[in-house]
């Protein structure tokens, strides 16, 4: 059983989202010892893991706590995770796209800039409009 300093660095998450995973209900209370410290046994410091990697792989709380219950759930169907990944992969498609047309937008303005002393400036123009 690990503290929720040593939960923290073990799990690469900050003490503040332990515990708002905690008050959220994301994972279950942990045990508390006589002096009233949450102790993290192996099976929240596993959940916890599993939220980190559903955050870093891009899915919002929501998504995570879907994809954690589900994983706890051995009569789940693959295809309701898939469900959940393909729903994140549309998602992310499309971010992509509209990211890549604000790049291609930026180096547009960017080549009409001379970038010289004058101040006259077409990226200034842009954003005042």
């Amino acid at each position: 059983m690990l503290s929720i300093s040593q939960a923290a660095k073990e799990t690469g998450l900050s003490i503040k989202s332990i515990r708002h995973y905690e008050q959220i209900g994301l994972i279950s209370a942990p045990p508390r010892s006589e002096n009233e410290y949450r102790y993290y046994p192996e099976s929240l410091i596993k959940q916890l893991h599993f939220i980190k990697s559903t955050k870093d792989a891009g899915f919002n709380l929501k998504e995570s706590r879907a994809l954690l219950e589900l994983s706890k759930d051995n009569q789940r169907s693959s295809s309701d995770v898939k469900e959940i990944a393909l729903q994140k992969i549309t998602e992310l498609e499309e971010r992509i796209k509209q990211q890549q047309a604000l790049l291609e937008s930026l180096k547009a303005l960017a080549e009409q800039c001379h970038g010289d002393t004058q101040a006259a400036c077409p990226i200034i123009d842009a954003f005042g409009k």
